[in-house]
């Protein structure tokens, strides 16, 4: 089981043949998601937020036209958005272990998963990291949203893991099936916000809890706060007279 304490963000293939408008496979109004996922992700590099990354290699999409598969390697196309990439982030080899460092995420801030089918989950290393980890929240973004964030956001339900979609760092291929999809995963009631309300949920700061040793001190202080016009020094020497306590009792007699 790997303990993680705070939200993960699952950044779902952020490379240039999907996110740059020369790429192989240009997704739809990647112009308006690009600034918005830069934000968003400066502030999860400035919050220390964990990221598992993955990114197609050599993958042909259904309906595409062209035989020059998506994510080849050594080309600009395979290559992650740079912006999306933490320091000390760890690329994992394409193979079928499901091998993984024992410390997690103490060991490194993101991990990179080479796909090679459009199912993150077929990929076994992937599919033990996501289903042993104990995070609070699994925040999505990237893309396509009709077929590789679908079948992510499916799998991580099927693995009883809480989901969020940032909408506005998510892009579809086609606009149709993305607005399908994305019906799709509403009606199974998985939560979305926007990348705004995402940082604020993983940068608000805990609430301070004093001491209850400082409070009392505090107390005590305003307690000992002279009153205006009233002399503490004599109050106390005549209130711890036994002369003065004797006749406060003999009062307290008379009037019964």
């Amino acid at each position: 089981m790997f303990n993680v304490s705070r939200p993960v963000v699952l950044d779902i293939n952020t490379q240039g043949d999907l996110f740059s408008p020369r790429g192989i496979y240009t997704l739809h109004e990647v112009a308006a998601v690009l600034p918005r996922m830069r934000e968003f992700f400066a502030g999860v590099a400035a919050a220390h937020v964990p990221v598992v990354s993955t990114r197609l290699h050599r993958v042909l999409m259904p309906g595409q036209t062209g035989d020059v598969p998506i994510g080849v390697p050594n080309t600009a196309g395979f290559c992650k958005l740079p912006f999306t990439l933490l320091r000390g982030a760890v690329e994992l080899p394409l193979d079928c272990g499901t091998d993984f460092p024992a410390d997690g995420f103490n060991g490194a801030p993101q991990y990179i998963f080479d796909l090679p089918q459009i199912n993150p989950f077929e990929l076994p290393r992937f599919d033990r990291l996501l289903s042993e980890s104990d995070a609070p929240l699994w925040m999505v973004v990237g893309g396509p949203l009709e077929s590789c964030v679908r079948m992510a956001v499916l799998g991580l339900v099927q693995r009883r893991q809480k989901v969020v979609m940032v909408t506005d760092c998510l892009a579809a291929h086609d606009a149709y099936r993305g607005q399908m999809a994305l019906r799709q995963l509403e009606s199974k009631s998985i939560d979305w916000m926007t990348s705004d309300q995402a940082m604020a949920k993983f940068t608000a700061r805990p609430r301070r809890v004093i001491p209850m040793a400082t409070l009392r001190t505090r107390r005590l202080a305003g307690l000992r706060r002279a009153m205006r016009g009233v002399d503490p020094v004599g109050v106390v020497e005549r209130s711890a007279t036994p002369i003065d306590l004797t006749a406060r009792a003999g009062r307290r007699r008379l009037r019964h």
